[in-house]
């Protein structure tokens, strides 16, 4: 009988390393699912801020119209009865009133 010249690996040690595997494996898959998370998270947040800005957006807009000029000088006319000259607007569209215009 010819004997093998290998040694035998022991039910012991191999139940370690199966189990060691197996913590590893465990460790590894709840890493990716806790990344897939963390992504379905980050682009949630990124059409969160993207709907943001565009309302912004539209906001400004709507700010740059509501306080122009021509409607509120419009509505100066049309509520409250008050006009201007076109004299007393200075260039950067400022009303320039002088003190002996004012009624006191």
């Amino acid at each position: 009988m010819k004997k093998s010249s290998g040694k035998k690996i022991s039910i012991f040690y191999f139940l370690i390393c199966l189990v060691l595997t197996s913590i590893i494996l465990v460790i590894y898959i709840g890493n990716i699912i806790h990344i897939n998370e963390t992504a379905v998270l980050n682009n949630t947040l990124k059409e969160e801020i993207n709907r943001n800005m565009q309302v912004n957006s539209r906001l400004m807009v709507e700010i740059e119209q509501l306080s122009g000029f021509e409607r509120i000088s419009q509505l100066a006319r049309d509520k409250f009865g008050i006009s201007y000259k076109e004299n007393s607007i200075d260039q950067n569209k400022n009303i320039v009133v002088r003190e002996k215009l004012l009624k006191k």
